[in-house]
């Protein structure tokens, strides 16, 4: 096509004859005779626009070999004849069908030589729509840029500049040193006045369409054309170089002269003609040029920022111009000279940390060096930090990340592994990437560029495509972000950073009003984007910026992925001042959503996924947590890294409350009005689990709401699961861990079972944090971590609906029946005795007998240590009362139920358990079974009837034992059962307490014609109890003092008989007083008068 259309021009040309121009023909001419053997393809009638065709031709060797310095200036004279401005107008006369649309435009000058006309049509040549025209065009202007004096008013302009730039002295007969000069003048472009700067780039500009016109680089690259580029045709050719600028195969020479056009196009866009050219029109309807004139220079990013604005602002670009727009991005991360603001603000950083690289590397170089924990001296400036900056923005290589040689050489094998669905080029391998940090799929060298670019990314929320694509709108609502996506008018083009847009939309997630939440596509953009921070502290800029000197001091070698980030936790207490409230911060949105611990995700996936799904599915505000927490000792109790990332986590909530969401969300203004003064999330839960056992115990109405109960109780829970939980307990009884659980697993509660196993042999200080713990278990069930999940069938099979408070009571009901389980049972009865040892730890005796302690019992509490068990001592004082009828009604009920289990388990009983420990050893050895059915208290018994017990303190305690069970048969349990038929029948009006169900029998049984009714059983259980009472009366300790012995008399049932004697022995002595008084008297009386 070429090819005929330079045909038709010759013909043209050879078909009119020329009556404008009149002059000599340049073959003819005497000053270049040479001319017809360099051209003899041409005639001698041949133009001049041919001749000078031919010449350009000729490679710069050739010229100044063959033609002599006469015909150098011959062939200047006429290039400056032809170019004269009526010359050209005539030219394009003859060739141009539609030059009067072209006349419309530009007028020739009648001065002889002004290239304006020429230089005019050259800016309005894509309005010719006539080919033979173009071509006319096209052939005049590469005879023009043969001698670059011939285009406007370049030599007029530049002069000044030509000398004082050291650029050579123009001379009118060498044609090398003229591209030489304009070169030299290209390269210092930052330097050259504005007139000379403004004609330099529009010869630039006209430069582009053909890289012939480029005598430098057409001469550089002409082998790297052919070898990359012989195909194109056109401004294409300098796209095709650029692309393959970077190849190994590539001339030096070239890219040297490539490297001069880059620096000339980040300079002015309008040098890139394909982007010029496809993006024209979108450049004009998105007003990227507004407020500067035609002929002022815009550099390349500013148009880039400018046309990507309104890509994403939902304006529709032409396909080519945005294909235009990707090769240009690509073009700047590969060469960091297309970017002035690089070059300029960042110069001594590439000359001090970047001289090694080469392409694209530098950019990230620059990248790595951004970073903030670097060393001072090795960390770039905040200019050059600005620079690269825009430079990533302008890229926009978060939206593709094909844009980045670097990252995507080194990801293009993890990309086609694990995220090709995702392959076309979108933000999402972006995204996918992230994902795949510290896993096996991710390789080391894309980790690296991922990162730097992230970095980045993490502080300007904009950068994010998918991000800002689904948030914009929530953006401009909540957080005051701008409309557009780039101010091309604001020079700064200031990011607006991650602190101030992001962390504001993360709030706006999870807002308790429903109207003032993200939409819900923001809501989970916002997620993923949290959720690929939290991978590295360089990415969560709002905890970075205030703790660079904690990160180099404690965690200096923590670079695993969330390592730092737990490395800050860790050492909480010794950060500065800033820096722990950033982590602080994190912290507590991290312990709200799982997103933010990368840890966790990465070793429970599968378990967050299988169980947990549905909620993290919506805004869980802490609930995935709290799922982990109650798996991780069931189905995670095997996965062994899913439970140490859970519990890395428990012990970092420990350091404070609120790093638990639930229980900040649900206690915190309780917090704040009864514990002000608890520093610890230990404290916290001491304070309100002590106000929680007062309102229980005093049967007040509860000063914390359900929810925070629930909380505070899910919390001792966990504290009791593992004794690192309870950092207080651990530090107290280190050395009784040391020496009694050395061997115990430290989970599962073990090691506090093990401390309680061996309370008697404990340090004080140990002992009493123990009984602190016991009483907090045995006054909450639900606290107790090892009956809570020994019994956790058993608890769903029977306690299902039951109030936490009771959860003890009702195992204890089903504990005996034939499916209970054995672990669970066994638990059951050791809490059982527990609560036996010390009334403290009975709520409902408390609660019961709170006056009658206060009554009967204070002298053993005043005299009691704090935090130390009593060993039964309240108890065997209500029992004695409870003997003499003398507790209130609920009380009395209360102390029937604790006689009762008594009697069916001795272990319940600490006293019995204690003073006939021999006894029950060698006399009355029980199986397991028979320890809970009365078996070995009904054995002590007999023993005592044949005199078999030697020891006088279990004497007195069987002794006692008997008396009690006169004052209520329920108290004792084999009696009961053998006299139930007896007692409906006979005895059923009788109230039950003060013994008198039991007297109701005697009397039956001490009448003879009635006794033989009785059933069996009962009759003979009956005689052996009465027996009993006989031989117990004889062994009770005797009064020691006159009020011991008027409460024995006054609580004995024979008590109306001792009054009767009592009162009859003062009568007598009163009586015989009286007598003796009167013979006294009288005798008196007679010795007187005597």
């Amino acid at each position: 096509m070429y090819k005929l259309l330079v045909l038709l021009l010759n013909f043209s040309f050879l078909s009119y004859a020329d009556d404008k121009i009149k002059s000599q023909n340049l073959l003819e001419d005497p000053a270049c005779p040479q001319l017809k053997n360099l051209c003899s393809n041409l005639s001698n009638n041949s133009e001049n626009l041919l001749v000078l065709e031919c010449i350009d031709t000729f490679q710069t060797s050739e010229y100044d070999l063959n033609i002599d310095s006469q015909c150098q200036h011959a062939i200047y004279s006429k290039k400056l004849e032809l170019m004269n401005d009526k010359n050209v107008h005539s030219l394009l006369e003859r060739s141009c069908k539609d030059i009067e649309v072209l006349n419309t435009y530009c007028q020739p000058d009648s001065k002889e030589y002004s290239g304006k006309y020429l230089s005019c049509v050259l800016d309005n040549r894509d309005i010719i729509k006539d080919l033979i025209c173009k071509g006319q065009i096209q052939r005049i202007e590469t005879v023009a840029f043969s001698d670059f004096r011939l285009i406007s008013k370049f030599l007029t302009s530049c002069s000044n500049d030509i000398e004082k730039s050291n650029c050579g002295r123009l001379t009118k007969n060498s044609k090398s040193t003229q591209g030489d000069t304009l070169s030299c003048l290209q390269m210092q472009i930052s330097q050259l006045s504005d007139n000379c700067k403004k004609e330099i780039y529009h010869i630039s500009e006209l430069q582009a369409d053909n890289i012939k016109f480029d005598r430098q680089t057409y001469m550089a690259c002409n082998n790297d054309v052919k070898k990359f580029c012989s195909d194109m045709r056109g401004y294409e050719i300098y796209k095709c170089l650029m692309k393959n600028k970077n190849s190994q195969q590539m001339s030096k020479k070239c890219e040297s002269q490539l490297n001069r056009r880059s620096s000339l196009m980040g300079q002015d866009y309008r040098i890139s003609r394909g982007l010029a050219k496809a993006c024209k029109e979108d450049i004009k309807l998105n007003h990227c040029r507004k407020g500067t004139s035609d002929d002022k220079d815009i550099r390349l990013a500013q148009i880039l920022l400018c046309l990507e604005a309104a890509h994403k602002n939902n304006s529709k670009l032409l396909p080519d111009c945005l294909a235009e727009i990707f090769d240009h991005r690509k073009m700047l991360m590969e060469d960091y000279k297309l970017s002035p603001e690089i070059i300029i603000d960042c110069s001594e950083e590439l000359t001090r940390f970047c001289t090694n690289t080469e392409g694209s590397q530098t950019i990230h170089c620059l990248m790595d060096h951004a970073k903030p924990r670097k060393k001072k001296e090795l960390r770039v400036s905040a200019q050059c930090l600005r620079a690269v900056e825009n430079l990533i923005k302008v890229t926009d290589v978060s939206e593709d990340w094909r844009v980045d040689p670097v990252l995507r050489k080194a990801c293009k094998p993890v990309v086609d592994q694990v995220c090709g669905n995702d392959v076309e080029g979108n933000s999402r391998v972006m995204s996918c990437l992230m994902e795949k940090l510290g896993t096996k799929y991710m390789a080391g060298p894309c980790e690296a560029a991922l990162l730097q670019i992230q970095y980045f990314t993490a502080r300007d929320f904009k950068l994010d495509a998918m991000l800002y694509s689904q948030c914009k709108e929530d953006a401009i609502k909540f957080c005051h972000a701008k409309k557009t996506w780039a101010d091309v008018n604001d020079n700064q083009m200031d990011p607006e950073r991650g602190p101030i847009i992001l962390p504001c939309l993360y709030r706006y997630a999870y807002h308790p009003d429903p109207k003032m939440q993200l939409t819900q596509n923001c809501f989970t953009e916002i997620k993923r984007v949290m959720r690929e921070r939290a991978v590295s502290v360089d990415l969560i800029p709002e905890v970075e910026d205030v703790c660079l000197d904690d990160l180099a001091e404690f965690c200096f070698d923590k670079t695993q992925k969330g390592e730092e980030m737990e490395c800050l936790q860790q050492h909480l207490e010794e950060l500065t001042k800033e820096c722990k409230k950033a982590v602080t911060s994190y912290t507590e949105e991290e312990s709200a959503h799982i997103e933010l611990n990368p840890l966790i995700r990465s070793a429970c996936s599968d378990a967050l996924e299988k169980y947990c799904g549905n909620i993290m599915a919506g805004r869980e505000d802490g609930d995935v947590m709290e799922c982990l927490i109650s798996l991780k000792n069931d189905v995670l109790k095997q996965n062994i890294k899913c439970r140490a990332a859970i519990e890395h986590f428990q012990l970092i909530s420990l350091k404070n409350y609120v790093f638990t969401h639930k229980f900040k969300e649900a206690c915190k203004p309780y917090v704040n009005r009864y514990c002000p003064n608890s520093s610890t999330k230990y404290d916290v839960i001491a304070c309100l689990s002590e106000i929680m056992t007062k309102d229980t115990i005093k049967d007040h109405k509860h000063s914390l709401p359900k929810d925070c109960r629930m909380q505070v109780r899910s919390q001792l829970l966990q504290q009791r699961e593992n004794i690192d939980f309870d950092p207080k307990l651990k530090n107290t009884c280190k050395k009784d861990i040391e020496t009694f659980c050395y061997k115990v697993d430290k989970d599962f509660g073990q090691v506090l079972e093990c401390l309680t196993s061996n309370q008697n042999k404990l340090s004080t200080n140990c002992k009493h944090a123990v009984f602190a713990i016991k009483k907090s278990e045995l006054t909450d069930s639900k606290t107790d971590f090892a009956l809570m999940t020994t019994c956790k069938g058993m608890l769903k099979q029977y306690c299902e609906n039951i109030d936490d408070a009771n959860v003890l009571k009702c195992l204890k009901l089903h504990k005996d029946e034939n499916m209970f389980d054995k672990k669970c049972h066994m638990i059951v009865v050791n809490r059982l005795i527990l609560q036996n040892q010390d009334y403290r730890f009975n709520p409902d005796l408390q609660q019961a007998c709170s006056k009658d302690i206060a009554d009967y019992c204070t002298r053993i509490i005043v005299e009691a240590k704090e935090n130390e068990e009593m060993n039964g001592k309240v108890i065997n004082c209500l029992k004695q009362k409870f003997r003499e009828g003398k507790l209130q009604t609920k009380c009395e009920k209360q102390m029937t139920v604790i006689l009762h289990d008594q009697a069916l388990n001795y272990k319940l009983n600490p006293l019995l358990a204690a003073v006939c420990k021999s006894e029950i050893d060698i006399l009355c050895r029980m199986d397991d079974e028979n320890d809970e059915e009365g078996q070995v208290e009904e054995c002590l018994k007999r023993q005592f009837i044949e005199k078999k017990i030697i020891t006088k303190e279990c004497k007195v305690e069987i002794a006692t034992l008997i008396q009690e069970a006169k004052a209520d048969i329920h108290v004792d349990p084999i009696l009961l059962k053998a006299c139930t038929v007896d007692l409906l029948k006979y005895c059923s009006n009788v109230e039950s307490g003060n013994g008198r169900q039991l007297k109701c029998l005697q009397i039956i049984l001490n009448d003879e014609t009635k006794s033989k009714a009785l059933e069996d059983d009962c009759r003979e259980k009956l005689q052996q109890r009465v027996e009993m009472f006989n031989n117990a009366a004889a062994v009770m300790p005797q009064p020691e003092s006159f009020q011991d012995l008027y409460e024995t008399v006054s609580n004995s049932p024979a008590r109306k008989y001792f009054m009767i004697v009592m009162f009859t022995f003062v009568g007598f002595i009163f009586i015989i007083g009286l007598f003796f008084g009167r013979v006294t008297n009288k005798r008196y009386t007679a010795l007187k008068n005597k």
